[in-house]
């Protein structure tokens, strides 16, 4: 269904061209980004708006925060961002989130294509998941970068630590995902939910746990904890999908964003950008290995 016609349906006290009106007027993003009256809206897509009488977050103020930059250019950044660290200001986190640090980091050098609260964002990683994250510095990259999310360009890696072994070195986890209809902050493995693909591979094991790579082929929210999950091998830490913590469990999930590589959007050359596993894996990695297959 059209994004305007599914708003006036689900807020009837506005009409469809009030809804045309405040989408033009970026009033209304999906999944973080702002689009067109036209929009057909998928299962699963977020949709932020204001509504009349709400007044529009202020827009998120720089801060001296310490960041970790893997590489930098005139066009994008690699952030390497810590576990435990929000992406960007929201209900509960309306400061010292990566974005904060963004801005204090880049002043007035960084894309606004996802909103004033947004600057620089292209794609997001989970508060508990650390690693790799791409910052645009301009529109015009970031459009470019988009597009190569969108159509799967960007090879994305990384590593996991999950309960138990898998039955196969290697597999591809090919089930839709969704967003919870009761807890919509869970999503969840259904029919009706969008193509998601994961590959794994296992690099080393025990019984208790193992050591795994994994790369996204589609770029699902919570996708790598829901499909290992599915699969009877939640994250250790990840208390969403894989029940309550245990003890000697990390204090955030073992899930790290170790690598991505892709044609440069603009150089054409080929890029890639590793991020070495934190403090937080070591003692499962150092007891694995006699364990590798």
């Amino acid at each position: 269904m059209r994004l305007d016609k599914w708003l006036a349906l689900k807020f009837p006290r506005l009409s469809r061209e009030s809804w045309k009106r405040r989408i033009a007027g970026k009033q209304v993003t999906v999944n973080g980004n702002e689009t067109v009256p036209s929009r057909i809206l998928a299962a699963g897509e977020l949709v932020e708006l204001i509504l009349p009488g709400e007044k529009k977050e202020a827009a998120p103020q720089a801060e001296a925060i310490p960041i970790s930059i893997l590489y930098e250019d005139d066009w994008f950044a690699v952030i390497d961002k810590p576990a435990g660290r929000v992406v960007h200001p929201a209900f509960g986190h309306e400061d010292g989130t990566l974005v904060n640090a963004l801005l204090g980091r880049f002043p007035g050098g960084l894309s606004d294509l996802a909103g004033s609260g947004r600057p620089g964002i292209v794609h997001r990683l989970d508060k508990d998941t650390s690693g790799i994250l791409l910052v645009a510095r301009d529109n015009r990259t970031h459009r470019l970068l988009a597009d190569l999310f969108r159509t799967g360009a960007i090879g994305r890696y990384y590593d996991a630590i999950v309960r138990g072994c898998p039955e196969v070195a290697r597999g591809l986890i090919d089930a839709p995902i969704a967003r919870g209809d009761v807890n919509r902050k869970r999503m969840e493995i259904r029919e009706s939910g969008r193509r998601a693909r994961t590959e794994f591979k296992v690099l080393s094991s025990r019984r208790e746990y193992s050591h795994l790579r994994c790369r996204l082929l589609t770029g699902r929210t919570h996708q790598i904890r829901v499909h290992l999950a599915y699969i009877g091998h939640p994250v250790i830490g990840d208390t969403l999908y894989g029940g309550r913590k245990r003890p000697g469990d990390p204090i955030h999930q073992l899930l790290h964003a170790s690598e991505v590589s892709f044609i440069h959007p603009v150089t054409q050359e080929p890029f890639i950008c590793k991020s070495p596993l934190p403090e937080r894996f070591s003692s499962y990695l150092n007891e694995e290995e006699s364990f590798r297959i």
